[in-house]
């Protein structure tokens, strides 16, 4: 670009040279002629000379001189600007010369503009390139260097310093300074890797070792480099790198843990455990267990992996090729394999074995690997042989049991109808003849004495007892035997039809608070649990006779409406005879006390088990009785 100071050094210039141009002529001349030519005409000439000189010093200041100043302005202005094209007003007024020479330097502008723009894109490409460079070694923890041989110099990116904990303008230069990290264990054998590659023995070399960060701490380092060699061969630069592996080798070792743990568990494990790929075309791991289930050795079986077919029982042989060709181990349409069959060992032994396999996928969800556990099930199919003679001779059993259970009770039957056609007559004579003796008794006076009168009365109080006892035999034996009518039937209802009949046996200065709560429906025999709560609720009553008033409860427990229960607030019983009052003629309290046959409860707990239901009772002496019942709900 030409500035204001070198246009006046070029217009000095350029009137030099026409000096230097004319002035020779004019000596010649004048030496010349010096002797011919006057005084005056000499005179003459030098003043023409002059005038010559100027008019030419005029043409080129206005001709040349003013295009040269307005180009040189446009110029210096347009380069300002960054545009190097010649843009200047009346150019086509301008002499040939000075437009073919504008022409020319827009040419050579536009070529440098061109020239420009794709350096300045390269610049650009080349800082990007760097810039990615710089963040892909940060990312992956690793360092690039290059290594000058000559000099020992290192320049190198500070990816893989951050992980030591150094800033780069901590970590000098030279190699030194990274070898006097390295672990002393590791140095010998990576130098040995590095001494042999620049020997001439490779030109690139790669080593593994540990490296002591500021802390003290060994991270591991994977390096790799590339050897540069003069015409001569001898090294003249490293260009390489040196990548954290500590991650790597964390994982790795997590990794060698958890094989080991496999094998631990695998190796000790008595099924057989077994992994392939898909189409059991190669076997990948089986455990020992094989060996000692099938009979034949890991190696024939990880060498040819059908060959575990050679074991499979003839009978059991052609099922299972047939579900293995049907649906093959590895595709999509075998999700698992469950199979039992039976393997023959090349003793002669029979074992029965189950085989399950299921397919692992891999993340496009296609099968990877095909794992299977083979289970010796002989113990369990021997056990359900046994079973099996079990089920049928207990099967025999129940039957020859049934029909003497049928004997049995058609015998009871008859005893029941013997007891009642039987004992009741003599009761009745009995009772008859006693009241009879009674009667005459009374007209001889003889009934005065007590004892008499006390003999009389036992035989008569005896008669009636015995008529209960047969009367509660008999309905036992019915509630045992009566078949069940499976309606539903409200409870509630049964409760009030049971307490209207107690109220009416009971005399009228008697206090008895009856509470009934919410009760549900039933499926059942509406006869037989009528029964049920007659009895329950009789007993609730019998028992608080000595309270005033007698409060007695009936409902449901709290948030479980299959639970119900009867409650009173009499005499109670102790904890520990709660299981024994249910049985026949078991009584807790004397007869004096209160009156009964003691076969009330056990009625009640047999029609509840036909049912389907259980019965418990809770207490606590003097303080009432509680007893518990829980249905079935419709």
């Amino acid at each position: 670009m030409l500035g204001s100071k070198s246009f006046n050094t070029l217009h000095v210039h350029l009137v030099f040279l026409v000096v230097l141009a004319v002035l020779p002529l004019y000596l010649f001349f004048f030496i010349h002629n010096a002797a011919r030519v006057p005084q005056f005409e000499c005179t003459v000439l030098t003043l023409a000379a002059t005038v010559a000189m100027a008019i030419v010093w005029v043409g080129i200041e206005v001709v040349l001189g003013r295009w040269l100043r307005l180009l040189n302005q446009a110029s210096r202005q347009l380069a300002e600007q960054g545009n190097f094209r010649v843009c200047i007003s009346k150019l086509r007024y301008a002499p040939l010369e000075i437009r073919q020479l504008a022409q020319s330097f827009n040419e050579l502008a536009d070529s440098l503009e061109r020239q420009f723009n794709q350096l300045r894109h390269v610049e650009a490409e080349l800082r990007r390139a760097n810039d990615r460079f710089h963040m892909g070694a940060a990312a992956i923890n690793a360092t690039i260097y290059e290594w000058d041989l000559q000099t020992q110099a290192v320049e190198r990116t500070p990816g893989l310093l951050k992980v030591l904990g150094y800033e780069p303008e901590e970590a000098p230069n030279d190699a030194a300074w990274w070898h006097e990290r390295i672990h002393p264990d590791d140095f010998p054998p990576a130098y040995a890797v590095l001494s042999s590659a620049l020997a001439g023995n490779s030109d690139d070399f790669e080593a593994e070792y540990r490296l002591r960060d500021r802390y003290g701490q060994y991270i591991h380092v994977w390096e790799r480099g590339l050897i540069v060699r003069d015409e001569r061969g001898h090294p003249l630069r490293i260009f390489g790198g040196s990548l954290d592996l500590t991650e790597r080798q964390r994982v790795e070792e997590q990794l060698r843990q958890s094989e080991a743990q496999f094998r631990q568990i695998a190796e000790n494990l008595r099924e057989v455990l077994w992994m392939s790929t898909p189409g059991l075309t190669q076997i990948l791991y089986v455990n020992p267990a094989y060996e000692q289930m099938w009979g034949r050795t890991c190696e024939s079986l990880y060498a040819q992996p059908s060959s575990f077919l050679a074991g499979i029982h003839p009978e059991d042989s052609a099922a299972l090729i047939a579900v293995l060709e049907q649906k093959p181990l590895g595709t999509k349409l075998l999700e698992e394999f469950n199979h039992e069959f039976r393997i023959v060992r090349p003793d002669g032994s029979v074992r029965w074995v189950l085989s399950r396999a299921f397919p692992i996928h891999d993340r496009a969800g296609e099968v990877y690997r095909i794992v299977g556990l083979v289970e010796d099930i002989t113990q369990r199919k021997q056990a359900e042989v046994k079973i099996k003679q079990w089920n049928e001779t207990l099967e025999q059993r129940v039957r020859e049991r049934t029909v003497q259970l049928e004997l049995a009770n058609a015998e009871l039957d008859a005893f029941a109808y013997s007891v009642s056609h039987d004992l009741r007559a003599p009761l009745r004579h009995i009772h008859g003849f006693a009241n009879a003796l009674a009667q005459r008794l009374e007209s001889t006076e003889a009934i005065a004495d007590p004892k008499i009168a006390s003999y009389i009365q036992t035989i008569q109080d005896s008669s009636i007892r015995m008529t209960q006892l047969i009367d509660g035999l008999l309905a036992l034996s019915r509630a045992g035997r009566q078949p069940l009518a499976q309606v539903s039937v409200s409870v509630r209802e049964l409760v009030e039809a049971a307490i209207a009949l107690i109220k009416s046996q009971t005399p009228t200065d008697r206090q008895i608070e009856f509470i009934v709560g919410d009760l549900p429906t039933i499926d059942g025999d509406p006869v037989l649990l009528r029964q049920v709560f007659a009895n329950l609720i009789d007993n609730a009553v019998k028992f608080s006779g000595d309270r005033q008033p007698a409060r007695i409860e009936i409902g449901t427990l709290l948030g479980d409406n299959t639970t119900i229960f009867v409650k009173d607030n009499g005499v109670g019983f102790q904890m520990e005879y709660a299981e024994q009052m249910f049985g026949a003629f078991q009584r807790l309290h004397s007869q004096k006390e209160f009156k009964g046959t003691g076969i009330g409860l056990a009625i009640v707990q047999r029609i509840i088990h036909r049912h389907g239901g259980k019965i418990w009772a809770e207490s606590i002496p003097q303080q009432g009785a509680t007893f518990l019942m829980k249905f079935r709900l419709s």
